[in-house]
């Protein structure tokens, strides 16, 4: 986690999030959409057919992305390259791209703990949806995780025209709202080098990069690992645990072991060794606390390990 900004700056009025793999985790239900297109088309599926499909997929929506191909050729071309490739030039390339949308809109899916994230952000900032996608699948995703109803604003590459990063698009995103916020209270965040922060940077936009990578150099205001890190640099908003983490941990407060914790405060990472006695809850936010009276709340609590 790092962050450039200032208190000051931190002070955003408006959040725009783009969708795949910052919201939703697109690669594993984009693996799972085309594994059944396979089940559905009845045909044996070799372990190296998806990574083939997903060069030519990612070389596909570069090409649009720098405006060298129209988001119809995206339909007509990528399916039909692959079919090509892996030696089935007897099925039609489009309805293959068809029949693999309509299980993406099948097999996407948000993790409860976004959408409360997003649920508590919306009481304190406008939001939006900013995303390089097909207008027959994107909304229909967003609308099946019960995502629709939380932005204030939803902007779809096909339906506008113009994607990500072009300037035009950010510029279009921006007059989206019925008010006027100055581009200084403004936040995009998104996984994509190029798309999402190149985008925002020519535009004059503050940036949140969520990496995936460790070795990933970015110029972004802020760096994340995941999306849910966001209202902890943000405004410090609490989120939620699972439960499981809220049960390992509990496990450790009963057996009083000695551990070592690795926590972010004041936006830095630290670590203590120390035990853990009890586990609290005040104004619906859980803490754990420590045998020197230390207080650590659990969304800040990254990695606990057991000390010899």
């Amino acid at each position: 986690m790092k962050c450039t900004l200032s208190k000051e700056e931190l002070k955003f009025e408006w959040l725009m999030f783009d969708f795949d793999n910052t919201l939703v985790d697109f690669h594993e239900s984009s693996r799972l959409a085309f594994d059944q297109c396979f089940i559905d088309y009845e045909l044996e599926q070799k372990s190296d057919y998806y990574k083939i499909y997903n060069a030519i997929n990612a070389k596909i929506w570069k090409n649009f992305e720098d405006k060298k191909i129209t988001a119809v050729d995206i339909r007509e071309q990528r399916f039909t390259l692959f079919l090509k490739e892996i030696g089935l030039v007897h099925l039609d390339g489009l309805a293959f791209n068809a029949r693999y949308l309509d299980n993406l809109i099948k097999f996407t899916t948000v993790r409860p703990e976004v959408k409360e994230m997003l649920v508590k952000l919306k009481s304190n900032y406008k939001l939006s949806i900013i995303t390089n996608g097909l207008k027959e699948v994107q909304r229909p995703r967003i609308e099946k995780c019960g995502l629709t109803k939380l932005f204030d604003s939803i902007i779809v590459s096909d339906e506008i025209g113009v994607a990500k990063p072009d300037v035009a698009f950010f510029d279009f995103a921006l007059n989206t709202l019925d008010q006027s916020i100055d581009k200084s209270k403004v936040l995009v965040i998104g996984d994509s080098i190029h798309s999402d922060i190149k985008g925002a940077n020519a535009s004059g936009l503050k940036s949140c990069f969520i990496k995936s990578n460790k070795d990933q150099a970015v110029k972004a205001d802020i760096v994340i690992d995941d999306v849910l890190e966001l209202p902890s640099i943000l405004d410090d908003i609490y989120v939620p645990v699972d439960c499981g983490w809220y049960d390992y941990l509990e496990i450790y407060a009963m057996r009083k072991n000695k551990v070592e914790i690795h926590y972010v405060e004041s936006n830095t990472h630290n670590k203590i060794i120390t035990q853990i006695l009890d586990l609290q809850t005040k104004n619906k936010e859980e803490f754990v606390i420590l045998s020197d009276g230390k207080r650590i709340r659990l969304d800040k609590v990254k990695q606990i390990n057991l000390v010899d």
